[in-house]
């Protein structure tokens, strides 16, 4: 097993990861699964992990993110991965997280009992497809049972100048796009640059919620070798 734990992933080093996969002999593309949410006592900081087979390879992989529910900064990420074909999915996400275990239990979220999302789109099983996320200039508002009422969550996604190493791989007549994202009239995210390398499209796919503190769960859609990667974008902050 092999744990990585850096606190930003520089960019380069993302699309030098993006070329390596795309130049495997891969059959789909990667949609890491959202297997455990977990807040802190007082909901400052929200745990996000994701388990999911590398698609090509078909190494066992897991990845953690701690976020501030206050600045939404990411405060620390790590990932694992079984080269060896030792270990299952759940044998490396257990050693993710004990190879984490002090920063963990720092941030209050060791040992918490898993966030029930107060919104989750029904497991998906097949590969990603382009059909399944909004495009430049579309938007969609999703009612979510939050305290004692629905209320309104806007996904809006925009066109970006950022530039794309692989245009020939995202929908024809389309480009990389990035998106805002609103909980009823409050812009939690907007960013100007795509979430993950040449994404050119984005789902809501979770929110969890602690006290006023959330954590939403979109999807970005970028290139893969046969069809998009779906990668998991964590959103969290403190709702107003």
């Amino acid at each position: 097993m092999r744990a990585l734990t850096p606190h930003r992933t520089p960019a380069s080093h993302r699309i030098l990861a993006l070329a390596l996969a795309l130049s495997s002999a891969a059959q789909a593309g990667d949609r890491p699964r959202v297997v455990g949410v977990t807040f802190s006592p007082g909901g400052a900081q929200v745990l996000a992990v994701t388990s999911w087979v590398a698609d090509g390879s078909g190494f066992p992989s897991a990845h953690l993110s701690l976020l501030s529910t206050a600045s939404g900064q990411q405060l620390h990420e790590a990932s694992a991965q079984d080269r060896q074909g030792r270990l299952n999915e759940a044998q490396v996400r257990a050693g993710l997280l004990r190879s984490n275990a002090a920063q963990l239990q720092i941030a209050g979220v060791a040992g918490r009992p898993n966030s029930q999302p107060r919104f989750a789109l029904p497991p998906r099983v097949q590969s990603p497809a382009w059909t399944e996320a909004l495009a430049a200039g579309q938007s969609r508002t999703t009612p979510v049972f939050l305290w004692s009422k629905k209320v309104p969550i806007t996904l809006s996604v925009r066109r970006s100048n950022a530039p794309c190493a692989y245009p020939g791989l995202l929908p024809p007549g389309e480009g990389p796009a990035t998106f805002t994202l609103k909980v009823n009239t409050q812009v939690l995210r907007t960013p100007s640059t795509p979430a993950v390398p040449c994404a050119a499209r984005y789902a809501l796919e979770r929110v969890d919620l602690s006290g006023n503190r959330v954590l939403i769960t979109v999807r970005a859609y970028g290139p893969g070798f046969e069809g998009p990667n779906a990668t998991p974008v964590f959103i969290a902050a403190t709702l107003r």
